[in-house]
């Protein structure tokens, strides 16, 4: 027992936090302060940088100091914004923490949330870079996910022109009104027998919806766990707390990273407006207000502001090729291994697009088989006169149905950070 006493001694003397000097210029003593930005200037550590940033967001007594830090270490000047200085560590793809990090990053994120501690674990398993994962503004849960949610067959305080997120599975379809899913941006249900979680990153603009069955044959439900990453919510699974990404659809911090799961299962989605979809699907049931929670669920009353500006709440390093504007709608066609992206201006402007083995009708993509489509009325027609009616599970004629493919809308800036090599589909 003294022998061990003795060597964790030895070990701390000779091995000191490395972060022990960040600590220090979170003194309210203005003369710590000074004396240790002067022993991290001169040392001229830069793997204690990522913690320097997030020093920055954290720091009230000493925030001028660490950027002081900051400066001689990356020779980049943002003064005490913290945003462009998460996205200059971003830049920096090479460089690696000092040991230590991710619980001296805990350590601050437990003042905003202890659950925070708990999804940042020294000995995780990760995927993501743990120095771009930023707060999100609330605590976990603080935007609270929908559970097995009423639904009802009138809503007449709907109006026409509200945006809905539409699904259908084996015959049951389902409508989920953007002004209420905004203020929870996640709903885990069961349509048609099967459990699925619809999750809505309102930041990047994505409404995916995943089929709740991962590859090792085990449900998960989600929650929101108020961090993000790259201005991307991090879901969490509330079997085993793992952070997952909401765009990819894949665990990235936590224990089920070491499972090495395949991306959960996207299934098709509709973007619409009530009218329309009430229109084709007249016994449709409707996401009802009394959802348990307190809000105004009146239209553009969540994230107006957000929607309407071109700024980004929330810093992105990786940035979107210039030839869309960073808020463009684009629509994100997962397919095997790989994504293709479309501006929806394109898509909304020709009606119907053919790419490869693919057809879109508007935001709606099904697999062709070789024909070549062209609207009739409310239906398709290939050139041999074959109409098609188009409906939420497959283009549909007399003799062939060609399947429906799930797709997302996203704004570019979001598609562009997750998805850099994606093909990005122009008009001839």
């Amino acid at each position: 027992m003294r022998s061990a006493l003795l060597l964790s001694l030895l070990l701390a003397a000779v091995s000191p936090d490395p972060h022990g000097l960040v600590d220090d210029l979170f003194s309210s003593d203005a003369a710590v302060r000074a004396k240790a930005r002067d022993a991290l200037i001169a040392k001229g550590d830069l793997t204690l940088a990522p913690a320097l940033v997030d020093s920055v967001f954290f720091n009230t007594h000493g925030r001028v100091e660490t950027v002081a830090v900051l400066e001689q270490l990356l020779g980049e000047r943002h003064g005490t914004s913290w945003k462009p200085w998460i996205e200059a560590i971003g830049r920096r793809e090479e460089l690696t923490p000092a040991p230590g990090y991710i619980a001296f990053k805990a350590k601050l994120f437990a003042k905003l949330d202890p659950a925070f501690a708990r999804f940042l674990r020294e000995d995780a398993p990760r995927t993501i870079r743990a120095e771009e994962i930023v707060w999100g503004g609330v605590k976990k849960d603080g935007i609270p996910a929908l559970d097995r949610p009423k639904m009802i067959e009138r809503a007449p305080w709907l109006l026409d022109d509200d945006p809905v997120f539409g699904v259908v599975i084996d015959g049951d379809a389902r409508a989920y009104p953007q002004r209420i899913l905004a203020w929870h941006e996640m709903l885990n249900d069961v349509v048609g027998g099967r459990a699925v979680s619809l999750s809505y990153c309102t930041l990047c603009g994505a409404a995916i919806l995943y089929d709740g069955r991962a590859s090792d044959g085990r449900t998960y439900t989600f929650g929101s766990s108020g961090l993000l990453y790259r201005s991307n919510k991090l879901m969490y699974d509330r079997q085993t707390e793992t952070l997952w990404s909401q765009l990819t659809g894949e665990p990235v911090f936590g224990a089920l990273v070491k499972k090495k799961l395949a991306p959960l299962t996207v299934l098709p989605l509709t973007f619409t407006t009530w009218r329309e979809w009430r229109a084709m699907h007249p016994k449709t049931r409707v996401l009802s207000l009394e959802t348990g929670f307190v809000r105004d669920y009146s239209s553009g009353a969540a994230y107006s502001k957000y929607f309407s500006s071109p700024d980004l709440m929330f810093p992105v390093w990786k940035k979107a090729p210039a030839a869309l504007a960073n808020k463009e709608w684009v629509l994100v066609v997962p397919d095997g291994a790989t994504r293709r992206i479309y501006p929806i201006d394109d898509l909304e402007r020709l009606g119907v697009v053919h790419d490869g083995d693919l057809v879109l009708v508007g935001e709606r993509v099904y697999r062709r088989e070789g024909q070549r489509l062209r609207r009739d009325g409310a239906d398709l027609v290939d050139e041999s006169g074959q109409r098609f009616t188009i409906t939420e599970e497959a283009l549909v004629s007399s003799s062939t149905q060609l399947p429906r493919v799930a797709a997302h809308r996203a704004y570019w800036f979001g598609a562009a950070a997750f998805y850099p090599g994606a093909k990005v589909w122009q008009p001839e």
